[in-house]
Formats: structure tokens, C-alpha cells, sequence
């Protein structure tokens, strides 16, 4: 099968990131990836970029990271989208996928969409919007046990290898509980924890279009710990 992670952030994008763009896309070499998605912190969230900048400007300096990982992929054949981790309340989070730079350098509307349009403007262009380990309970997260909205969501992440079991657990059984389509990912900030979260595929994925459509085909497994799992296993 092959192995995408799903959810990283890199140093020079994410203010908590550590590792390169360059660096991860190594690391994905050497854990047999067959591809990763840049989901740095975007506008509302930990970002390095600076938020005074005009929109374009904002988004293009964003953009930068996943540019250069796309030519490191291209000289190790390994697949890098682009994608985001945006902030829709305090402490609430969703992963976007399958959206590309150019449709996001036109939406400058999104400094102050709500879930509700930031969903419509991903589905729109043809996305993915998944939430990010969504019980997750920290100082900073007020309300840690409220639920994700499906009705502006396409999936949730059960598996967070940042979250402790708990955490992941509730995730689990709220998937589970509601019947939703479920997503594992690293929230990998250094290179030192890539290979133990992703999805895996029947096939290689090669397009974010594939991405997409494979996304909501639900035809993958999840990879937790470094093994690879059915949900309805779980």
C-alpha cells in the first residue's frame, strides 16, 4: 500500500514547527511515504507569517514552505500537497485538503470566515475539510469535549499521534457513535516522529484530485503507531 501522512507542520511556516519543508519530505523517503501534505498553520492559527501583510502577499509567503518541498518531492518521487490547519473557534481546528494556493490567494474573504464558509469556499474548490484531533483537552482549548459539526465536515481525525490515548479514544467512539468517515494523522512538528500516522492506500496518488477522491472513497487504512488498521477494526 502506500503511505501518506496527512498532517505536519514545518519551521518555516508554523511557529511550532521544527524540522524543514526539505527535512520532512526526506523523512518521508526514508519511512517508505509515497507522499505527505503540508497542513501548517494557516491565518488563525500558530503561524509564522507575518498576518499585516495584504492577503496575496500573506498566502504567497505562506505558500513557500510547500513550494520547495514540492522540489525536493520531485527529485525523491514523493508526492507533497498543499493544504492547511486553520482555527475556527478558540481551541478548534480543521484540516483542508485538496484546495490549491492560487484558489486560496482569491479568497481573502477567509481573514474572517466562520466553519460554516470556510467549508462551503473547500467544497466549492473541490476539497477536504476534516477535523483536527478534535477532543483534544489543553489549557488553551475551553471547550475540549464539544462536539465537531458534521454538516460542514467530511471526516474528523480519530488518530492524532500528538494527543494522548484518551484523547483519540473519544474521538473514536464519537466516530463511531455518529457514523462518520475518520482520518489518522501525525500533527508531526520534527522529523524524529514521522512514520507512525497517515492513511495508506490501494494506489499511488499522484493528484490532489486523487487525494480528494480517494479521501472520500473511505477506501484506506489507517496507520496508528506505525501499523496499518481498519477503522471497523478498531
Amino acid at each position: 500500500m502506500f503511505k501518506y501522512e496527512t498532517h505536519l507542520h514545518t519551521s518555516g511556516c508554523s511557529a511550532c514547527g521544527v524540522s524543514t519543508a526539505e527535512e520532512m519530505v526526506i523523512a518521508a523517503k526514508e519511512h517508505n511515504y509515497a507522499g505527505v501534505i503540508f497542513t501548517n498553520h494557516f491565518y488563525h492559527g500558530n503561524t509564522s507569517v507575518n498576518r499585516k501583510l495584504d492577503w496575496r502577499d500573506f498566502v504567497e509567503k505562506y505558500e513557500r514552505d510547500y513550494l520547495k518541498a514540492l522540489e525536493v518531492g520531485k527529485t525523491l518521487d514523493i508526492d507533497v500537497f498543499f493544504g492547511f490547519e486553520e482555527v475556527y473557534e478558540p481551541g478548534k481546528e480543521v484540516l483542508v485538503y485538496g484546495v490549491g494556493p492560487e484558489a486560496v490567494k482569491e479568497a481573502s474573504f477567509l481573514r474572517k470566515a466562520d466553519l460554516q464558509q470556510l467549508s462551503d469556499f473547500v467544497r466549492e474548490n473541490g476539497g477536504f475539510i476534516a477535523a483536527a484531533h478534535p477532543f483534544r483537552r489543553r489549557d488553551y482549548i475551553p471547550q475540549p469535549e464539544k462536539e465537531p459539526d458534521m454538516r460542514y465536515l467530511d471526516a474528523i481525525e480519530v488518530y492524532n499521534s500528538g494527543n494522548n490515548e484518551e484523547d483519540n479514544k473519544l474521538a473514536f467512539e464519537f466516530a463511531k457513535r455518529k457514523n462518520v468517515p475518520v482520518i489518522s494523522g501525525g500533527d508531526i512538528h520534527s522529523k524524529a516522529y514521522f512514520g507512525y500516522s497517515g492513511l495508506a492506500f490501494n494506489e499511488r496518488l499522484h493528484t490532489p484530485e486523487n487525494l480528494v477522491k480517494a479521501l472520500k472513497s473511505q477506501e484506506y487504512k489507517l496507520i496508528i503507531n506505525g501499523n496499518l488498521v481498519d477503522f471497523s477494526e478498531c
